[in-house]
């Protein structure tokens, strides 16, 4: 989860990224549009200027007190580029499980062939999860941080302990899709053996080879934004993150061509 000061506001034009201030929204984006395509700041109680981001540019707004917009600029980049994008699929599995979840739990995937051996690992499971859902062709559950049971039948796959939902989402789901064992957690993800089968988009084996996105871009000649909306689209898309150590480790080892 993102986490930006709460005298600031974020847009883009066309959706409102943070709202600190609580603007009303019609206000946000008749102010955004007009100084993003003026390219000139509005004075007033509430100061919105444009600013080149790591996402493009950008209207921030603030009280007109606030000294260092540069310096603003930058830490608003800094946490940017702590943004991830979600797939659908995990989004869809986000709102099963929202009225359930508690921050330091464990999201888990089970996957069965048949309907018999379905019903068997939601008994076993039933013992020591909190909840688990039935999500079309899988079950979906979650699960204490201390999960101790072993079931060596059919998959099951589990996040590591996280505080955001989205993130436990994922990472059960990256388990699941990648790892081919029967009874897995993602902290222990280096261990197992596992199915990649990926295109690797060329700003990516750069951005695995230097870890620096700054770096990669003066490497390809391509501008921040161009490099990071690449990662961010590489990450919704196969789950795996190049900016998680562990995960780079992943693909890494998968082998780049």
């Amino acid at each position: 989860m993102l986490r930006f000061p709460e005298n600031v506001v974020i847009c883009d034009g066309k959706r409102i990224l943070w709202n600190g201030l609580g603007l009303p929204e019609n206000l946000v984006f008749e102010m955004a549009r007009t100084v993003l395509e003026s390219n000139v700041p509005l004075k007033g109680k509430i100061f919105c200027f444009p600013a080149q981001t790591v996402l493009g540019k950008m209207a921030i707004f603030t009280d007109e007190k606030t000294q260092g917009r540069d310096v603003l600029v930058e830490l608003l980049n800094h946490e940017l580029l702590r943004m991830r994008l979600y797939s659908e699929e995990v989004e869809n599995l986000v709102e099963v499980l929202f009225n359930d979840w508690r921050p330091g739990k464990r999201v888990f995937i089970v996957r069965s062939k048949n309907f018999e051996t379905r019903l068997s690992l939601r008994e076993k499971l039933s013992s020591f999860a909190d909840v688990i859902y039935n999500a079309g062709e899988i079950d979906v559950g979650i699960a204490p941080a201390g999960t101790l049971l072993q079931i060596n039948e059919e998959k099951v796959s589990f996040s590591d302990p996280e505080r955001d939902i989205k993130e436990a989402v994922r990472k059960a789901l990256l388990i699941d899709r990648y790892v081919n064992e029967p009874f897995s957690f993602y902290e222990k993800l280096p261990a197992y053996n596992f199915s990649l089968n990926i295109q690797i988009p060329e700003l990516v084996k750069i951005f695995l080879r230097t870890g620096d996105i700054q770096k990669t871009s003066e490497l390809t000649e391509k501008n921040v934004e161009v490099v990071f909306r690449e990662i961010l689209k590489f990450e919704k898309k196969t789950l795996l993150s190049p900016r998680i150590p562990v995960e780079a480790f992943l693909i890494l080892k998968g082998g780049l061509d």
